[in-house]
């Protein structure tokens, strides 16, 4: 599979995803592990968000990853990270079932997204390390926070 390294912000990974049709139904890989960019496992989850909500801020300590399963999303990600080259920069990556990928966030990058579809999107999340609800690693903030300057 070929990897997009247009992303703006450093270490942001796009790479599109291929249905393989089957006589039964498609498949659509999401990962391996001898993937030139996998960054190890520690967990895969779904989540399901409504038409028009977003969900936003979120920071990780550790490599985050999504590929939307059904629906579309508008992914915002901004690089606070001091001594990035892309810091305070932003990327919007439009990720749906009908052109799927896969982004990879490095630690430390907020995220956020919005749901663009009319129905209910599920989105697929691959981590490196385990998720902790109350992981003090992790980082909230309201979709309007100040210290994101940005307007959903």
């Amino acid at each position: 599979m070929d990897v997009l390294s247009s992303a703006a912000i450093e270490g942001v990974i796009v790479r599109p995803l291929e249905f393989v049709p089957g006589s039964r139904g498609d498949v659509m890989e999401v990962e391996r592990a001898d993937d030139s960019t996998y960054p190890g496992f520690g967990q895969a989850y779904i989540t399901c968000t409504n038409s028009g909500e977003v969900k936003a801020w979120y920071r990780h300590a550790h490599i985050d990853q999504m590929a939307v399963v059904s629906g579309l999303i508008k992914l915002v990600l901004f690089d606070p990270r001091e001594g990035s080259a892309t810091h305070g920069q932003f990327n919007e990556i439009a990720l749906g079932d009908v052109a799927p990928r896969l982004v990879q966030i490095p630690a430390g990058v907020w995220q956020g997204f919005k749901v663009l579809s009319a129905d209910m999107t599920f989105l697929l999340h691959l981590s490196s390390h385990p998720f902790k609800l109350d992981s003090p690693e992790d980082e909230y903030l309201p979709y309007n926070h100040p210290s994101i300057p940005y307007r959903w």
